[in-house]
């Protein structure tokens, strides 16, 4: 009965390990400075990294305060015909992250129905966005280098 016991012991100390080695390797938290990925995602997307807009553009866009964040960078829009967008967020915590989700998926939603009907070109770029959420961060694009540009923020982080 105690050579049961001792097996039971084992597999459940192996288990624990296993659940240990398992939660560790999925934390993808980064220590990446907000200002240091910004400024790589800029340069892939060929935007000057002094464009970032003010945050009064992150509330006014995405209704989002982004004192309440570890870091939240911008580059906006140049006019209303435009869609090129690029939004990085570092989150102070990852329960952050459906909230940012949300905000983005309802600027994208309305972005789409302004240009419903008239703007096919603007439309293909939003339906061909990119939204990365990657352990702290958040990165949404819409632009024709989206794709290069998530690679950018991905190997900064």
């Amino acid at each position: 009965m105690k050579k049961y016991f001792s097996y039971i012991k084992i597999v459940l100390v192996v288990l624990l390990l296993v659940f240990i080695i398992a939660d560790v390797s999925l934390d993808q938290s980064s220590s990446a400075d907000i200002k240091t990925v910004a400024a790589q995602v800029a340069k892939a997307a060929e935007v000057d990294v002094d464009a970032a807009a003010e945050e009064r553009m992150v509330k006014r866009f995405y209704g989002l305060n982004p004192k309440d964040y570890e870091g939240a960078v911008l580059y906006a829009p140049k006019d209303n015909m435009d869609v090129n967008e690029i939004f990085i967020v570092k989150l102070k915590d990852e329960l952050q992250a459906k909230s940012v989700e949300e905000a983005i998926q309802k600027r994208l939603d309305t972005q789409m129905k302004s240009f419903e009907g008239y703007g096919a070109e603007q439309t293909a770029l939003l339906k061909a966005h990119v939204l990365e959420v990657r352990g702290n961060y958040i990165f949404y694009m819409v632009g024709e280098k989206a794709g290069k540009t998530q690679k950018a923020f991905l190997e900064s982080l």
